[in-house]
């Protein structure tokens, strides 16, 4: 690759990286702060199913309105938009009363998903295509690495200083993302054509239908739909409850838990760069998935079998294993969409990830009730189950989805 063009390449990564770290750690921090940030609020539990469940609605709103959003701002604007949004909707979760934190957990999620279609459609109008798989993975690298970091810091400095301190710390992280990405040259953000934006398109009723139409005519886009889901119901409970399930059935303080959430994303970090890689030198993602898809399911079933008998070091390697299989298929995911729609990459990639986060939105509420019924490890089970859509859709031609 020649230097200007290496430059370039660089440059695209970095401004498709930052923000979604930055935002990725509102979204991941939630669950560690949250025994903390329920306790402070007087809410049980089952209460924090319905606030990731908002999250994943203001993801999925933004999948649905993408063409009005980040398709007319340009990628670039509408990362910075999305920051802002997502600055404000924390200062709703501060105020601890709980229909404002779920309004503010609506424009976070709405915020943390714009960073899909824009990130992808920058990488993928500024990178080479061969190389294309590692650096998407290595992008998408970012959400574990910020879950690791949310994970240790955010628990260590909850437990001192306050779950509202390490929120207001979390929030102005994105204020300042959002100063630097005003500072990002036209070029980045001019690259295709945009409409005119129009705010009330956001809120347009035909935007319901929008990914439907996206993946209806390509086999591939609705098999990686269906792949999507099963993959996202394990990655949503595990995310959303593991804080939860260590402290009040494993009997560990929350400092520890969030640690072991930190070693979990950490190995994220290693499993995504070193996937990405794998997959460039087979020349296709879908191998890598096919085994991804089956060791997911098998982390489900781990996280049911631990004891308050595990040692640490069990658990360490425990919480290893799934960090390798539970949230490393993002990137792999998101190539194979740019891949199958090259010429469309934000509208795929919007498509296709609504699904991941409708998923996300269902599974902790849903769990939540089969945690409130049945208890934790019955809800880890069933997620475990639900997994194995993924390795069937893998398994069965493209064909079949015509």
């Amino acid at each position: 690759m020649p230097d200007q063009g290496r430059s370039t390449a660089s440059l695209a990564f970095a401004i498709a990286f930052a923000p979604l770290v930055a935002l990725a750690m509102l979204q991941t921090g939630m669950p560690v702060l949250a025994p903390a940030l329920l306790e402070g609020s007087g809410l049980a539990p089952a209460a924090y199913g319905w606030i990731a469940g908002a999250m994943g609605l203001g993801s999925i709103w933004l999948y649905m309105a993408n063409a009005a959003f980040t398709v007319a701002l340009g990628p670039v604007t509408a990362m910075l938009v999305a920051a802002l949004l997502s600055a404000a909707g924390t200062a709703l979760v501060l105020s601890g009363v709980y229909a404002l934190m779920l309004a503010g957990a609506l424009l976070v999620g709405f915020g943390y998903a714009a960073t899909t279609p824009a990130g992808s459609q920058i990488l993928a109008d500024h990178t080479p295509r061969e190389v294309r798989a590692t650096l998407f993975s290595i992008r998408q690298a970012g959400v574990p690495l910020a879950g690791a970091i949310a994970g240790a810091a955010g628990s260590w400095i909850a437990t001192r200083f306050g779950w509202r301190f390490a929120l207001s710390g979390l929030a102005l992280l994105a204020v300042a993302v959002a100063i630097v990405l005003a500072l990002v040259p036209r070029r980045f953000n001019e690259a295709r054509p945009r409409p005119r934006f129009h705010a009330p398109a956001l809120i347009a009723i035909a935007n319901l239908w929008a990914p439907f139409r996206t993946i209806g005519g390509s086999p591939g886009l609705k098999r990686l739909s269906l792949v999507a889901i099963g993959f996202a119901v394990v990655q949503g409970t595990v995310n959303s409850f593991f804080a939860l399930y260590a402290t009040n059935e494993l009997g560990l303080s929350l400092v520890l838990a969030g640690a072991l959430y930190a070693t979990m994303q950490g190995a994220s970090v290693a499993g995504r760069i070193g996937l990405g890689f794998v997959a460039d030198r087979l020349g296709s993602p879908m191998p890598v998935l096919r085994w991804l898809s089956a060791l997911s399911a098998l982390s489900a079933v781990l996280l049911a079998a631990l004891t308050p008998d595990w040692r640490l070091w069990q658990l360490a390697a425990a919480m290893v294993f799934m960090g390798l299989s539970v949230a490393t298929w993002n990137g792999l995911f998101l190539a194979e969409t740019a891949t199958i729609a090259p010429e469309t990459v934000s509208e795929a990639a919007a498509a296709t990830t609504f699904f991941v986060f409708a998923t996300y939105m269902l599974t902790p509420p849903l769990m939540g009730l089969v945690i409130q019924s049945s208890g934790f490890r019955t809800a880890f089970i069933a997620a475990a189950v639900l997994a194995m859509t993924s390795l069937v859709a893998l398994l069965l031609p493209e064909r079949a989805f015509e």
